[in-house]
C-alpha cells in the first residue's frame, strides 16, 4: 500500500480542521491549523482558517493578526480581505477603514457576500443609506437565506425611522439564524422605538432563558427595564453585564443610570467615572447623567458645571440654541441687557424662574423669551422685566441684548450650594387676590373647611412616567381622607375622571369649569393660591403651588434637578416630598401621601390661606 504524500496529509488536516470548524469544535480545528502552520508556516489557508477561528471564540485582535498574515502570503483571496473586515469591525475598527477592506475584498470578487455585507453596514454608520440599501437588496435577491444581512438592513431601516418594517426585517432575522442573540438584541431596540414595552419585555424575557449567561442580552434586558422605570429589577442584570466585561462603557453607563434612578448616587458617580475614562472622548450621555449624579448627592458645582452636557445628549429632549452674542459666565452685567431663554417644559420654566430677580439685581434690563401662554403669567410677577414670545430659530430678529443666558444654567451662579436656596427670597411670583378671592367665595363652606387642591397626572402618560402617577380611582382615597373642599387642579382632566371623582365625593369634590387650567396661567395661579394645601403628582401643578409659596405635598421619582441631594425641594420652602418606591405600585404609597397631607394640614390651616389671601 502507498504512503499519502506530505501534500496529502496537510490537505487532509485542512479538511479534518474545516469539519471540525464547521461543526463547532473550534479548539480541535484550532490544532489541526497550528499543525499545518508547523510545517508550512506560511500556508495562507491555515493562516486564514486560524485567524476566522479566533474571532469566533471571541479573539479579534489575534484573528486580525493572523488574517494579515494569510494576506501577507497571498493577496488575491477576497475571502481573506472579508474575514480580515469582519474582526476589525468586532474590535470596534472605523466604517473608512472597514469600507476599504471590504472594497478590497470586492475589486477580487465583486459577489463576495461577507464583504458586501460589511460594506453596507460600513455606508450605514457613514450616512450614506441609499447605497446601503440597494447593497442589502441585491444581497437579499442573490442569498434569501442570508440571516445577517435581515439584521443589519433591520438596523439601516431603524436608523432612518422606519421601525415597523425594520422589526419585519429582525423577526425574519431570527427566524433564519435563532442562535445569533444580537438579532434578538436588535429587535428589542426596535420594540421600544415603536414604544411596544410590553411585547418587548416578553421576548426579551424568552431570549433570557434561551441565551441565560449571554451578557450582551442582560444587558438590553437592563436598558428596557430602566425604560420602564424598573430599576429595581435591572440593576441585577446590569451589574451581571459589567462583571462580564468591566471595560465596556456602555454596560457601565446602563448600571450607573440605574444606580442614579436607585437613590445610590455616590455609586452612579463612581460608575460613570469608570465609564468615562474607558470612552471615547465626547462620548454623548456620560456627563449629562454625571451632572444629575452629582446633584442627587448635593455636589452642586461639579453638578451645575456639567448641566449644560444636556444639549449632546440624544436621550435629553433639550436643544441648544446659538446666538451672536457670547453666554454670561458671571461676569459683571450693570451695563449689559441679558436675554434669558430656556430649553425645557413648563415647571423647570416656573422652577428656575425663582433665580430672575437674583439676575435683575445685577443686569441693566432683563429680557426674557418664553411660550405665549406663560408671558401674561410673568409679566403680572416681574414688571421690571421685559418678556417676549419666543419665535422661531429662523426668524431673523434685531440683536438688542449683550449676553444670554439659559434660565436652567444660571443656577451655577445663583445656586451653588444649599444654603443659597435657604438665602433666597421666597415666595418671588405673583397672583391675583381680588380674582383669587372670588373663587373663593364660589367654594360653600369654605370659611369653615380646608380648601385642598389635587392633581393625579400628567398629560405626558409614557409608560416609564405614568407608573409614577394615580387614576382617578387611585386617587379617590385622598378626597376622602379629610372633611374638605377639594379643588380640581388637574390640567386636561377627561370628564370621566371628573365625574367619577365628583360622585366618590358626595359633594365636596369642586371643578372651576370657567378656568382653563392648561393654558391659562394666571388663572391657574389664581385658584392655586385659594388652597390651604396642593396634593399633586411630580408635574407643573406642583412647580405653580411650590412658586407661589403654597403648602404642597407632591409625589413622584428620584428627581435630581428637584430635590438637589435633599428629603424636599430647596426649590419650594412650602413643598413636601413624598418618595414613590418604584418596586411596588403608586398607590400603595396613598397612606403615605395622606399621612404627610394631615400632617401638614395641622401645620398650615386655617392661618396659611388667611395670610396669603389678606383675609380678616
Amino acid at each position: 500500500m502507498a504512503t499519502q504524500t506530505a501534500p496529502n496529509l496537510l490537505r487532509d488536516k485542512m479538511l479534518k480542521g474545516l469539519s471540525y470548524q464547521k461543526s463547532g469544535e473550534i479548539e480541535k480545528a484550532q490544532r489541526c491549523y497550528k499543525q499545518v502552520l508547523k510545517k508550512v508556516p506560511n500556508n495562507a489557508d491555515a493562516l486564514h482558517l486560524l485567524g476566522v477561528t479566533y474571532r469566533q471564540m471571541g479573539y479579534p485582535k489575534r484573528a486580525v493578526e493572523y488574517i494579515q498574515k494569510a494576506i501577507g502570503a497571498n493577496a488575491n483571496q477576497a475571502p481573506f480581505y472579508a474575514n480580515l473586515a469582519r474582526a476589525m469591525m468586532d474590535i470596534g475598527t472605523d466604517p473608512e477603514s472597514l469600507l476599504a477592506v471590504s472594497n478590497k475584498a470586492l475589486s477580487l470578487n465583486p459577489r463576495e457576500k461577507e464583504a458586501l455585507n460589511i460594506k453596507g453596514i460600513a455606508l450605514t454608520k457613514l450616512a450614506q443609506p441609499e447605497e446601503a440599501e440597494e447593497i442589502f437588496q441585491r444581497l437579499l435577491v442573490d442569498h434569501p437565506d442570508f440571516g445577517d444581512v435581515y439584521r443589519n438592513y433591520g438596523i439601516l431601516l431603524r436608523q432612518n425611522k422606519d421601525y415597523s418594517k425594520a422589526l419585519v426585517f429582525f423577526q425574519k432575522a431570527i427566524q433564519l439564524v435563532p442562535d445569533n442573540p444580537q438579532n434578538y438584541i436588535e429587535r428589542s431596540r426596535c420594540r421600544q422605538e415603536l414604544k411596544d414595552y410590553d411585547v418587548s419585555q416578553e421576548e426579551l424575557s424568552e431570549a433570557l432563558k434561551r441565551f441565560p449567561s449571554n451578557a450582551d442580552i442582560k444587558h438590553e434586558a437592563a436598558r428596557l427595564l430602566f425604560s420602564l422605570s424598573q430599576t429595581h429589577v435591572g440593576v441585577t442584570y446590569a451589574e451581571e453585564a459589567v462583571a462580564d466585561n468591566p471595560k465596556d462603557y456602555h454596560r457601565l453607563v446602563t448600571l450607573a443610570v440605574h444606580y442614579l434612578m436607585l437613590g445610590r448616587g455616590q455609586q452612579a458617580i463612581d460608575t460613570f467615572l469608570k465609564a468615562k475614562k474607558l470612552a471615547p472622548e465626547g462620548a454623548a450621555g456620560i456627563d449629562w447623567n454625571l451632572s444629575l449624579s452629582y446633584l442627587s448627592v448635593s455636589d452642586l458645582d461639579n453638578g451645575w458645571a456639567l448641566h449644560r452636557a444636556r444639549f449632546s445628549d440624544k436621550m435629553s429632549s433639550s436643544t441648544a440654541r446659538e446666538f451672536s452674542v457670547p453666554e454670561w459666565d458671571g461676569e459683571d452685567l450693570s451695563d449689559k441687557t441679558v436675554l434669558v431663554w430656556g430649553d425645557q417644559g413648563l415647571g423647570d420654566a416656573l422652577k428656575c424662574g425663582t433665580m430672575l430677580p437674583d439676575l435683575v439685581g445685577l443686569a441693566k434690563k432683563v429680557i426674557v423669551e418664553l411660550s405665549p401662554k406663560a408671558v401674561p403669567f410673568y409679566e403680572r410677577s416681574f414688571p421690571e422685566i421685559v418678556f417676549r414670545v419666543k419665535l422661531p430659530d429662523d426668524a431673523v430678529l434685531p440683536v438688542d441684548y449683550d449676553v444670554t443666558a439659559n434660565i436652567t444654567d444660571i443656577a451655577r451662579i445663583f445656586r451653588r450650594d444649599i444654603e443659597q436656596f435657604h438665602l433666597a427670597k421666597s415666595p418671588v411670583y405673583a397672583f391675583d387676590p381680588v380674582r383669587a378671592r372670588d373663587y373663593l367665595s364660589r367654594l360653600p363652606d369654605a370659611d369653615e373647611k380646608p380648601v385642598i387642591g389635587v392633581a393625579w397626572r400628567s398629560k405626558n402618560l409614557q409608560k416609564y412616567r405614568a407608573r409614577y402617577y394615580l387614576s382617578a380611582p387611585d386617587f379617590a382615597p385622598v378626597i376622602e381622607a379629610e372633611d374638605a373642599i377639594y379643588v380640581n387642579l388637574q390640567y386636561l382632566a377627561v370628564q370621566k375622571e371628573l365625574e367619577f371623582l365628583t360622585a366618590r365625593a358626595k359633594g365636596s369634590f369642586v371643578s372651576f369649569e370657567d378656568v382653563d387650567l392648561f393654558d391659562d396661567l394666571c388663572a391657574a395661579a389664581d385658584l392655586t393660591a385659594i388652597c390651604d394645601l396642593v396634593v399633586s403628582a411630580n408635574t407643573s401643578v406642583a412647580d405653580m403651588a411650590g412658586i407661589l409659596g403654597v403648602p404642597c405635598v407632591r409625589f413622584g421619582p428620584v428627581e435630581p434637578p428637584l430635590l438637589l441631594g435633599q428629603a424636599s425641594p430647596p426649590w419650594y420652602p412650602s413643598m413636601k416630598y413624598v418618595h414613590v418606591d418604584e418596586s411596588k405600585p403608586t398607590s400603595e404609597i396613598l397612606p403615605e401621601i395622606v399621612g404627610v397631607m394631615k400632617s401638614e394640614m395641622q401645620e398650615v390651616y386655617p392661618q396659611s390661606r388667611r395670610e396669603r389671601l389678606k383675609l380678616s
